[in-house]
């Protein structure tokens, strides 16, 4: 019941974010009468995500990762309320991710693959006390972070190398 009414937010639906998606869609997160989950992506779909984002299909090239992604978290579980949104999370959309929406979270999921990104992220989850999953990718280099405020280490807290440029897959 607990994990059913959760309230959780992904930021990106990559590969990361299809297989976080789906975990949750088959442990029930956001599938109970007071939970929810909200993914966030603003990419579209191309033909080369398809060898490693699972959830999309050749017939999705050019829609929507996220309305992709939420879509067919929503096969695997129907009862999941889960809402898409195509914006990016950082401070010129603070007025979209606003106090009434991070104060109504349980935890926020990072799956992400730039740094500006994730910091700011984190530095939001640690602002309004919530969990974060922080879990990304540059390069062939990943990170995974299970963080806590005021308890853990937060993704700020440590440096990874900088950013030269997205490599293309």
């Amino acid at each position: 019941e607990t994990l059913k009414n959760l309230n959780y937010f992904v930021v990106g639906a990559g590969a990361l974010g299809c297989e976080l998606l789906k975990n949750m869609a088959l442990m029930g997160v956001g599938a109970g009468a007071r939970g929810s989950v909200t993914v966030t992506d603003m990419d579209a779909i191309e033909v080369s995500n398809l060898s490693r984002q699972f959830l999309f299909r050749r017939q999705h090239v050019g829609q929507l990762k996220s309305s992709t992604a939420a879509a067919a978290a929503k096969v695997i579980n129907h009862s999941i309320k889960i809402r898409h949104m195509s914006h990016k999370v950082h401070p010129e959309t603070e007025h979209i991710f606003d106090d009434r929406f991070w104060d109504r979270l349980d935890g926020v999921v990072n799956a992400l693959d730039n740094i500006p990104a994730r910091l700011y992220v984190d530095s939001k989850c640690i602002s309004y006390r919530k969990p974060l999953l922080e879990s990304g990718t540059l390069g062939a280099q990943a990170n995974c972070q299970v963080i806590i405020p005021m308890l853990t280490e937060s993704y700020g807290t440590q440096r990874d190398p900088e950013e030269q440029s997205i490599p293309m897959c």
